[in-house]
C-alpha cells in the first residue's frame, strides 16, 4: 500500500508557499489547497502541516496572524517577499519540467491555455471521482514501477491495457467530430 505521509515528501514546503501565493490562509484551507495542488491523490495531515508552517516561519519565508472568528481564534498564514522570491525560484522544480515541455510542444500548440488547462481538470476529475475506487492501486503501481518492482511481464501487460484504452479513446473521439459536424 502506498504511504502517503512519504509520498510528497520534501515538497510539502513548496506547496505551501504555492498555495499562499493566492491568497492568506488558515491550516485547513491550506490542506485542502494542497490536496487540490495534488488532484485530491494525498492531503497533508495537520500532524505534517502544522511543523512545515513552524519550519517555513523561521526561515522568514511566511508570516503568521491571529484572528478571532466567532469567538474562535485561528491563525492565516500570509507569504512574505522573501517567500515570494523563494517560491518563484522552486516553481521550475515544482512543475514537473515534462508538463512544461507538453504544454509548450507543438501538439499542444493548437490548443488554448484553457483547452490546455481542461484536460488536467478533467484529470483530476477522473480520479477524484470516477476512478478513486482505483487511485490507491494505481499509485501503488506507479510506486512499484519507479522502484524496478514490475516485471518485464507485467509492465507490458500494462502497456497493452494502456494501448487499448488510447485506441477506444481515439474512437470516441473520431465519432464525437464526426457527430459535431452534423
Amino acid at each position: 500500500m502506498l504511504n502517503s505521509q512519504n509520498f510528497f515528501k520534501g515538497q510539502l514546503k513548496q506547496m505551501i508557499l504555492e498555495a499562499l501565493q493566492t491568497e492568506p490562509m488558515h491550516g485547513y484551507l491550506l490542506m485542502q489547497s494542497i490536496g487540490k495542488q495534488c488532484m485530491n491523490i494525498w492531503k497533508p495531515t495537520p500532524g505534517s502541516l502544522y511543523p512545515a508552517l513552524e519550519e517555513l516561519k523561521k526561515e522568514k519565508l511566511i508570516g503568521v496572524k491571529s484572528l478571532e472568528s466567532k469567538g474562535r481564534k485561528k491563525k492565516v498564514y500570509a507569504i512574505t517577499g522573501l517567500g515570494r522570491k523563494k517560491a518563484r525560484s522552486l516553481s521550475e522544480s515544482f512543475f514537473p519540467p515534462k508538463l512544461i515541455e507538453l504544454y509548450k510542444s507543438k501538439e499542444f500548440s493548437k490548443y488554448s491555455h484553457e483547452d490546455f488547462l481542461h484536460i488536467f481538470e478533467s484529470i483530476q476529475s477522473l480520479f477524484e471521482r470516477e476512478l478513486a475506487e482505483y487511485r490507491t492501486s494505481l499509485l501503488e503501481l506507479a510506486v512499484l514501477s519507479r522502484r524496478g518492482m514490475l516485471s518485464a511481464k507485467q509492465k507490458k501487460e500494462f502497456l497493452n491495457i494502456f494501448r487499448e484504452f488510447l485506441e477506444k479513446v481515439e474512437k470516441i473521439n473520431f465519432s464525437a467530430k464526426i457527430h459535431a459536424k452534423k
